[in-house]
C-alpha cells in the first residue's frame, strides 16, 4: 500500500488494488491548504470539524465513523471506542481508533485519543502494528511523553507522528521537536510505500 499524509491527521491510504481509503479529513480552518481527495472509505475518528470534513472528499463513498468490524475493498477494518480525553470524555466527547489491515501490513490510526490506553481491545488495536499513526501534541490528545510510552508499552513496528504544530497549523499544541528527540525520529517524504517490515522506528512526515 502507499501512505500519504495530507496534514494534521489526515492520511491517504492506497491499496494494492487501487481503493483509497482517507481518514479524518480537515476543514479549511485548521490551517493547511484545502484538502480535496477522492476516495472509496473515509473513516472519521470523531465528529469535529478538524476530522470530519467530508465536503472536501470528492466522488461516492463509504463512511466508517463508529466501533464495529467491517470489510471493505479487500481490507479489514476493526473501530474501537476510546475517549477524547482523560475524563472518560466529559470534555471533549468519544473518539474511535481504527485498525485496517490490508496488503499484509497492519496500520492503526488512533484519532484523538486522549488518554492512555486502557481496555484490551484498545491495546490490542496498537500492540504490533506494523503502522501506528499517533498523536503527540497534548491539549486535545495524549502528550509527546504519553505517546513515546505508549510506542515503549505497545511495541509497533513502526510509529508516524500526527497533530501537532507546525507552520500550517496554528493549534495551541507541541510541535514535533521533543517527538523528534525522545524517539530519534527521522523524517519521511509524504508520500510512502508501506509493506511488511519496510518501516521501522519512528517518524514524522514532511508536509
Amino acid at each position: 500500500m502507499k501512505l500519504k499524509w495530507l496534514g494534521h491527521s489526515c492520511f491517504e491510504i492506497t491499496l494494492n488494488n487501487g481503493k483509497v481509503f482517507v481518514t479524518d479529513p480537515y476543514d479549511d480552518t485548521v490551517g493547511y491548504p484545502s484538502l480535496h481527495a477522492k476516495a472509496d472509505v473515509v473513516l472519521s475518528s470523531h465528529d469535529h470539524f478538524d476530522h470530519n470534513y467530508f465536503a472536501a472528499i470528492e466522488g461516492e463513498y463509504q463512511l466508517i465513523n463508529k466501533p464495529g468490524e467491517y470489510e471493505c475493498f479487500g481490507a479489514k477494518i476493526t473501530g474501537v471506542h476510546s475517549f477524547h480525553d482523560e475524563v472518560r470524555g466529559a470534555k471533549r466527547g468519544e473518539n474511535v481508533i481504527f485498525t485496517l489491515e490490508a496488503d499484509g501490513v497492519k496500520l492503526t490510526h488512533l484519532g484523538d485519543l486522549g488518554h492512555m490506553p486502557e481496555t484490551e481491545e484498545q491495546k490490542a488495536a496498537i500492540r504490533g502494528a506494523d503502522v501506528l499513526l499517533i498523536p503527540i501534541g497534548g491539549v486535545f490528545t495524549i502528550t509527546t511523553p504519553e505517546a513515546v510510552k505508549v510506542i515503549e508499552a505497545y511495541k509497533p513496528v513502526a510509529a508516524i507522528a500526527m497533530h501537532y504544530r507546525n507552520h500550517l497549523c496554528n493549534f495551541d499544541v507541541a510541535d514535533n521537536a521533543e517527538f523528534i528527540k525522545e524517539t530519534n525520529a527521522v523524517t519521511l517524504p509524504n508520500e510512502v510505500e508501506v509493506f511488511k517490515g519496510a518501516l521501522q522506528g519512528c517518524y514524522v512526515m514532511e508536509i
